[in-house]
C-alpha cells in the first residue's frame, strides 16, 4: 500500500517490534522509540494546526455577529446534503448543467480531492488496525483485507491524487487560463503534493522490493506484492532496472521514509502558519456549515439602525466574523470572475478580487485590533478599506448572483459589496448622481422614475382593473411595479397580466395610486434606512387589505416582498407571474390555442432565476403556446448571464461595452428570432441591445405575458 498513508499506523507497531501478520506495512524503520517519536510528532504537528486555527478564529472574533444563522438542526441537514451534492459528487466542479468550461478544472479538483480522501481513509485503517494489534492483540481488518486494500489505496488514492497534481501543473502553466493569477506559495504547494505522492511510491516500491519480492524474506510473497500494482512497478524499477541490493533497498527504504516523513512535517508546519490555500480543506467546511439560512435573493439586515455608531462597512470590526471566516476560504480560483457579467464587459469590478483586497486589509488591520483593550477606541486605518475596494468597483456590481452560484466554497460576495455600498451613502453620501437621483425619486415620489409624468393607472385606460380601494375581496393582489406602470414599453406587460387574469376568470385588484416602491433599489443601492421606511409602508397597507396573494410582474418586486420583508414582519403569499400562469394553464384556466411560429431563446431573470430558483415556470408556459419552439442561450438557467439593470445599475451610467450588448450576442448566437423575457428591466435592457446590434428588423424582444396573451385570447376578441 503507498507509504505515504502508514505513518500513523507504524507507531504502536514499532514500540514493541512486533508486525502484523501477512504484509511488513511498517518494515525497517529502526528503533522501537521511533513510533513513540511519530506520535509525538504528530501531537506536535496537530498542535500546531490548532494554534494556527486560534489565531484565525481570534481575527475572525473582530466581525460583528451574525443574526440570520437559525437552529442547528435543519443547518446540518443541509450541510450535509451540501456537502453531498456539491463536494463528495463535486456538482459545483464538475460543470453542472453545461459549464463545459469547469469540466477540466472539475475533474482536476475531483481527482486531488478524492486522492487524498482514499489517503486519509488508508491512514486511519493503518492506525485502527495497528492499534487494535498493539493492545487487544486483535487482527482487524484481516489479511485477506490488508493486502487486498492496496489496490484501493495505490489507483483511488496515490493514482488519483498524481492525476490531479499533474492536471494541475499542465493547467497553471501550459494551458494558462485567463483566470489564473499564480502566486507566490502556489508552485510550493504542488511540489509539496508531489513530493509526498512520490517518495510515498518510492518507499512502497522498496518495501516490496526488498521485502515480498526477496525470496529470502519471511514475507516474501509475490502475489501479494501485486495487489500494489504502482509500488509494484517501483519494486522492480529498482531490483531490475537498477539493480538494487537487498541491503542497497533497506539503506534508501529508510533515508525515503524518514524523508517523506519530513514533507508531511512541513506540510503541516507550512498550512498552520502561513494560512494559505491548504487551509482552505479545514476553513471551506466550516464557511459551508455557517451559511446563511436568508432566503437566496435577501441581503444581510442591518440591526438597530437607531443605535449603529456606523452604517455600513468601512472597517474589519463592521463586518460579520461570518464574512471574515469567508475571506479566509478563498482559494483564488477565479470561477466567480470568469462569470462576473461587470467583469466580463471590461468593468474594473472582479469579485475574485473583492475577497483577497477585504481578506489583504483584514491581515493589515487585525494585528492593531487585536492589540487594543477593552473600551479603547481603534485608530483610523493607515490604508482605508475604501483604498482596497474603490468605489467605482462597487458601483460596478449588479448584485445577479452569479458569482455566488460559481463559488465552490459558498462565499456571499455580494453582503460584503452592499455593506461597503452602505457605507459610502449612509456615511458620506457619495455615489453616483443618477443614481441619488433615482433615490430622491423613490424618497419624494414613492418611485425611482424622475421625470416620468406618467401615472400609476394611467396604463390600465379601457381595461376596467379595480384597485383594492373599491374592492378588496379578491383572490389576487396584482401587484404592478413602478417600472410596468410608468414605463412605457413595460405598460404593454402589465396590460398583458391584466389580460390574462381576466382570461382566466381570476378577481383581483391592483393598489393604483397607493402602490409605491418595494424598496429593492434603495437597499441595492446601499440605503437601507430608505428601504425600510417604503417596505414598512407598504406591508402596513397590505395588511390593511388582509391580502391574500400576491402576483408580481417584476422579479425585483417579487424578491423584496416574498424574501426580504419577512424580515420586517411582513408575510405574504407571493408569486412571480410565471409561477401563477403556469398553474393556470396546468389547471386549463388558460389555453393558449392560437399557433404563434417563432423560434423562442428565454432569458433568464437574475432575480427570477439564481435568487429565487424559478426556472422551469417559464419554460414550461413558453412550451405550452403551439407553435412556439424554445432554445437555449449557452448561458442559461444557472449560468444565466445578466442583463446588467440589477443592483440598481439600471440607473447608472455604463461606459464602455454594456453587459446588455453582451446578453444579445449570446441570443443571436443561436438563431432564434424571439428573444423572450420575464422582467421589465430585462426587456428595456434587451431591446437596447437589439438596437445596438441593428437587427430590430429580424428579432423581437418579448415578454412570455404578451406571447401568452396573442395565443391565448379567441380570435373574435382580438
Amino acid at each position: 500500500m503507498l507509504e505515504t498513508v502508514n505513518g500513523v499506523g507504524l507507531a504502536m507497531a514499532t514500540t514493541t517490534g512486533e508486525l502484523l501478520p501477512g504484509r511488513a506495512d511498517f518494515w525497517n524503520i529502526g528503533f522501537p522509540v521511533v513510533g513513540v517519536f511519530v506520535y509525538v510528532v504528530l501531537v506536535i504537528a496537530l498542535a500546531s494546526l490548532a494554534v494556527g486555527m486560534y489565531s484565525r478564529i481570534e481575527v475572525w472574533r473582530l466581525g460583528q455577529p451574525m443574526t440570520d444563522l437559525g437552529p442547528w438542526k435543519p443547518r446540518v441537514k443541509r450541510f450535509i446534503i451540501r456537502a453531498t451534492r456539491d463536494v463528495f459528487m463535486h456538482r459545483r466542479f464538475l460543470g453542472q448543467k453545461g459549464r463545459k468550461t469547469e469540466l477540466y478544472p472539475g475533474m482536476m479538483h475531483f481527482c486531488l480531492f478524492w486522492g487524498a480522501m482514499f489517503l486519509l481513509l488508508a491512514t486511519s485503517v493503518s492506525a485502527i488496525e495497528d492499534n487494535l494489534h498493539f493492545w487487544l492483540n486483535i487482527e482487524f481488518p484481516t489479511r485477506h483485507f490488508r493486502v487486498q486494500a492496496s489496490l484501493i489505496w495505490d489507483i483511488a488514492g496515490g493514482g488519483l491524487a498524481t492525476v490531479g497534481v499533474a492536471m494541475a501543473f499542465f493547467r497553471r502553466y501550459v494551458l494558462r487560463p485567463p483566470r489564473l493569477n499564480t502566486l507566490f506559495e502556489d508552485p510550493i504547494i504542488l511540489f509539496v503534493i508531489l513530493a509526498l505522492i512520490v517518495t510515498g511510491f518510492v518507499v512502497e516500491g522498496l518495501r516490496i522490493g526488498a521485502t515480498e519480492m526477496n525470496p529470502a524474506s519471511e514475507f516474501y510473497s509475490p502475489s501479494d506484492a501485486k495487489w500494489s500494482p504502482i509500488g509494484y512497478i517501483f519494486a522492480n524499477m529498482f531490483s531490475g532496472l537498477a539493480g538494487m541490493s537487498i541491503a542497497s533497498m533497506e539503506s534508501m527504504h529508510k533515508l525515503m521514509w524518514w524523508s517523506h516523513a519530513a514533507i508531511v512535517g512541513f506540510a503541516f508546519a507550512y498550512g498552520a502558519i502561513r494560512f494559505n490555500k491548504l487551509s482552505h480543506m479545514i476553513v471551506a467546511p466550516i464557511n459551508a456549515f455557517f451559511l446563511s439560512d436568508r432566503p437566496k435573493g435577501a441581503l444581510r439586515a442591518m440591526p438597530n439602525l437607531e443605535t449603529l455608531e456606523r452604517f455600513g462597512a468601512s472597517d474589519t470590526t463592521d463586518l460579520t466574523w461570518k464574512q471574515l471566516l469567508s475571506y479566509d476560504s478563498c482559494t483564488n480560483c477565479g470561477r466567480c470572475q470568469d462569470q462576473c457579467p461587470a467583469w466580463n464587459s471590461g468593468k474594473p469590478l472582479s469579485p475574485r478580487k473583492i475577497i483577497q483586497d477585504l481578506r489583504a486589509f483584514t491581515e493589515q488591520r487585525a494585528p492593531v485590533l487585536l492589540e487594543l483593550k477593552e473600551g479603547e477606541e481603534a485608530p483610523v486605518p493607515e490604508v482605508p478599506m475604501v483604498d482596497y475596494v474603490t468605489e467605482d468597483v462597487l458601483w460596478s456590481c449588479t448584485t445577479c448572483r452569479a458569482c455566488m452560484e460559481a463559488c465552490p466554497v459558498f462565499i456571499e460576495h455580494i453582503d460584503s459589496i452592499v455593506d461597503m455600498r452602505r457605507y459610502l451613502v449612509m456615511e458620506q453620501g457619495s455615489l453616483p448622481e443618477t443614481a441619488m437621483n433615482a433615490l430622491l425619486s423613490l424618497e419624494q415620489r414613492g418611485h425611482p422614475w424622475r421625470g416620468t409624468t406618467s401615472t400609476r393607472t394611467e396604463w390600465t385606460e379601457g381595461l376596467d382593473v379595480p384597485t383594492m380601494a373599491e374592492d378588496s375581496d379578491v383572490e389576487v393582489l396584482f401587484w404592478v411595479g413602478c417600472t410596468a406602470a410608468l414605463d412605457q414599453r413595460s405598460q404593454r406587460m402589465a396590460r398583458s397580466m391584466a389580460a390574462t387574469l381576466k382570461l382566466a376568470g381570476v378577481k383581483f385588484a391592483i393598489l393604483g395610486q397607493e402602490e409605491s416602491c418595494t424598496g429593492d433599489p434603495a437597499r441595492r443601492l446601499g440605503n437601507e434606512y430608505l428601504f425600510i421606511m417604503l417596505a414598512e409602508q407598504n406591508i402596513e397597507l397590505l395588511n390593511s387589505y388582509n391580502v391574500k396573494k400576491i402576483v408580481t410582474i417584476c422579479p425585483h418586486c417579487f424578491n423584496s416582498i416574498k424574501n426580504e420583508y419577512p424580515q420586517l414582519g411582513g408575510d405574504f403569499e407571493v408569486l412571480h407571474y410565471t409561477q401563477y400562469v403556469n398553474q393556470l394553464i396546468q389547471e386549463g384556466k388558460i389555453k393558449p390555442l392560437r399557433r404563434i411560429e417563432t423560434t423562442m431563446a428565454y432569458h433568464d431573470s437574475c432575480y427570477l432565476g439564481r435568487h429565487n430558483d424559478v426556472y422551469d415556470d417559464p419554460r414550461q408556459v413558453a412550451s405550452a403556446i403551439p407553435g412556439l419552439k424554445l432554445v437555449e442561450m449557452e448561458k442559461c438557467r444557472e449560468r444565466g448571464f445578466c442583463c446588467g439593470a440589477g443592483g440598481g445599475r439600471m440607473w447608472m451610467d455604463e461606459p464602455g461595452t454594456r453587459v446588455s450588448d453582451i446578453r444579445t450576442q449570446h441570443f443571436l448566437e443561436t438563431d432564434a428570432d424571439t428573444l423572450g423575457v420575464s422582467c421589465p428591466f430585462c426587456i428595456q435592457q434587451l431591446e437596447a441591445g437589439i438596437q445596438t446590434a441593428g437587427v430590430e428588423e429580424t428579432k423581437q424582444v418579448k415578454d412570455l405575458l404578451e406571447l401568452v396573451v396573442e395565443s391565448a385570447t379567441p380570435e373574435e376578441q382580438s
